[in-house]
């Protein structure tokens, strides 16, 4: 096969390239493709084998004319021009006959003859299809050269304003690049208007003297700006380039690619929840939003851990979650009354890699994800939510899911009242119940809700869904089998949030609440002889949201725990959370503070009462003549007696003088058939 092939000839001093226009058993036509007057001529197959000609690629690239445009227009004229001819194509290499269906075809076409043969020329030349007739319109002019010596201004003329405008010579246009470069592209507050006014600055500074008329239109600088600065890169310069890597550049690929199954990778972080919530100890006070930590396992999107609350994001709360992830959730999901099995929540055991922000997995419980269960730490970059993409995407769909039913939402950012109310006030819901809400909306994203646009691996079979249970399900079958499995209790212990305590005769003291343990009873720390040693303050771990246990750590072991309780001096606190201790503490303060202000404002009036009644003590004391010392003295016991009768005998005048209502009380004897002494005198106190 030769036809159309294009070779070239080695021997030739001039660049010569031959195309195959026709070819027969014994011989082959041929072309010079760069020959504006070359015709086709014959040559045998043997002779052109041994010419040695080398097979080369085809020189000439061919463009497609855009619909309805000149181009297309330029091509069809040519190519209906000659296609009359085609239908006799052998004998068009034959120059007699070639000349006779010519001269037939000017008869019928309005079209002369040096235009019928430069258009078959071109034919045979560029290929011999109708697209080698399309003009070359690409190459028409200086692509990509900016013309500056130029004599007269470029372009239409002016209609309606005076002058005939400026030049764009070099310097103009070094002007205009001072201006887009060193004040536009620098400023995402100025727009091209400013900046063409700080190139006219420039000119005016260099040519001061310079007409109105003749300075650079705005045609002229928006035309220079978008010949000379692409879209693309006016954007990359104008965005700051943490925003640009983080919200407008390209994603090279997805977040699944590198993860080869279930807890390849972890993803953690918090948000702040777009609603209110109440107490659930006084309804009537409104606590503020709750915090939301959530742990995503990025091979198959399901949520391995939880954590809600109203501690802030901290290192110490994205513990709490990732204790969660690491353990069974059929006992936390039960504590909030829902029923569920293992299949519906299978992520236990420790994950390979963990991504979380630099602040969260700092002081000692990176040291126990790394040194202790051999986790990798991976910090995002500052600003770049995209590092965990996965995890964020997730707070948006917990809100779509949630929100649309509850009460006390937050307002949208441009107004703080909706029908003259805050939507704060409308607030019901307890942190529990929240809770409960979460719970059931990531049970159900988890084991109902298919992906949009999970990118499945080769291996992948068609028939697996892409919801994150049935995911997780086969990668563990497939992919990475099953996760590492800890000791939950210790994990979680050794997770939870660490901080000191107090240790004195009352207990051992944490945010005011007071507990005890054997141990610490055994070594006598709290007796109240200062004699027996006790440490002043102790490290211990605690469950913010349990009240009722903390753990002391009586060293650095992983393993070493001792669990104390709370003691009934702080029954008060039970069975809550430590927020709430701590705002029930706030508010009993206040109550005290706002009682001793009270205290303090009579206590005037009661000094100077007191003040008043021994005031009157001593002037009647004056007034009275006294016995000697020694006579006042002796007779101490006697006075107390005989004072003592006189204050019995007030005592039963008042009752003679108090009315009596005539009703009898029923008396039934202790002591039945025994006559007791009968005597009237009351008994002395002092026999009891």
């Amino acid at each position: 096969m030769y036809l159309n092939r294009v070779y070239q000839d080695p021997h030739s001093e001039v660049l010569t390239q031959l195309r195959v226009v026709f070819e027969h058993v014994d011989f082959l036509m041929l072309i010079d493709i760069n020959d504006i007057n070359a015709w086709p001529y014959s040559i045998t197959l043997s002779e052109f084998d041994s010419l040695g000609f080398n097979l080369i690629d085809d020189p000439v690239i061919l463009l497609t004319p855009e619909p309805n445009s000149k181009s297309q227009e330029t091509r069809d004229r040519a190519y209906n021009a000659i296609s009359p001819l085609l239908d006799n194509y052998s004998e068009l290499f034959d120059k007699k006959l070639r000349n006779k269906h010519i001269k037939s075809l000017l008869d019928t076409v309005a079209e002369s003859r040096l235009y019928i043969t430069r258009q078959l020329r071109r034919y045979w030349q560029r290929g011999m299809t109708p697209d080698a007739l399309s003009p070359d319109y690409i190459n028409c002019g200086a692509p990509g050269e900016a013309r500056r010596n130029l004599k007269n201004k470029v372009g239409k003329k002016r209609t309606i304003a005076s002058g005939d405008g400026l030049i764009i010579t070099e310097e103009i246009a070094g002007f205009f690049r001072l201006a887009i470069e060193g004040f536009y592209l620098l400023r995402d507050d100025v727009d091209l208007t400013k900046a063409r006014t700080k190139a006219i600055g420039y000119i005016k500074s260099k040519y001061p003297k310079i007409h109105k008329s003749d300075l650079p239109t705005d045609m002229q600088f928006r035309y220079f700006f978008e010949k000379n600065y692409s879209k693309k890169d006016v954007i990359k310069a104008r965005t700051p380039s943490i925003i640009y890597d983080k919200d407008i550049a390209p994603l090279k690929s997805t977040a699944a690619t590198n993860n080869f199954g279930p807890g390849a990778r972890y993803e953690i972080d918090a948000t702040i929840s777009d609603v209110y919530l109440i107490s659930e100890l006084d309804p009537d006070r409104i606590i503020g939003r709750p915090i939301i930590y959530k742990v995503k396992d990025v091979f198959s999107r399901m949520t391995v851990g939880l954590y809600v609350g109203l501690e802030n994001p901290s290192w110490a709360t994205a513990s709490i979650a990732l204790a969660n992830a690491f353990c069974d959730k059929v006992e936390y999901c039960r504590r909030y009354g829902i029923d569920i099995s293992y299949a519906d929540w299978p992520s236990i055991g420790t994950p390979a890699t963990i991504t979380a922000d630099r602040g969260e997995l700092l002081f000692r419980h990176g040291d126990i994800l790394v040194n202790r269960f051999g986790i990798t730490l991976s910090n995002t970059r500052a600003y770049h939510g995209n590092d965990k993409g996965i995890v964020e995407q997730s707070f948006h769909t917990t809100h779509t899911d949630i929100l649309p039913y509850v009460d006390g939402k937050v307002e949208p950012v441009n107004g703080k009242k909706k029908a003259g109310k805050r939507n704060e006030l409308s607030a019901n819901l307890t942190l529990s119940d929240f809770t409960k809400m979460v719970i059931v909306s990531e049970i159900n994203r988890n084991t109902t809700m298919p992906l949009k646009r999970y990118d499945f691996e080769s291996d992948m079979p068609t028939d697996l869904p892409p919801i994150p249970v049935r995911l997780w399900q086969w990668g563990i079958a497939n992919r990475t089998g099953i996760l590492r499995k800890i000791d939950e209790k210790l994990t979680a212990i050794n997770l939870y949030p660490h901080d000191k305590a107090t240790v004195s005769t009352l207990g051992i003291s944490f945010k005011g609440l007071h507990y005890t343990c054997s141990e610490a009873v055994s070594l006598g720390w709290f007796h109240k002889n200062k004699a027996n040693p006790r440490p002043s303050s102790i490290e211990i771990a605690y469950n913010p949201l349990n009240t009722n246990i903390i753990y002391v750590r009586p060293d650095n072991q992983f393993d070493s725990v001792w669990i104390c309780s709370l003691q009934s001096r702080s029954r008060r606190y039970q069975d809550m959370s430590f927020t709430e201790a701590v705002s029930i503490q706030h508010e009993s303060k206040e109550t005290i503070a706002s009682a001793k202000q009270d205290a303090d404002y009579k206590a005037p009036d009661v000094q100077a009462e007191l003040e008043k009644i021994v005031k009157h003590a001593t002037e009647r004391q004056k007034n009275t003549v006294l016995s000697n010392k020694s006579r006042r003295l002796e007779g101490i016991k006697d006075n107390r007696n005989n004072e003592k009768q006189l204050e019995r005998q007030k005592k039963r005048d008042l009752e003679i003088k108090q009315p009596k209502d005539g009703h009898k009380a029923t008396v039934t004897p202790i002591h039945s058939g025994e006559v007791l002494g009968k005597g009237y005198d009351y008994p002395d106190l002092d026999d009891f």
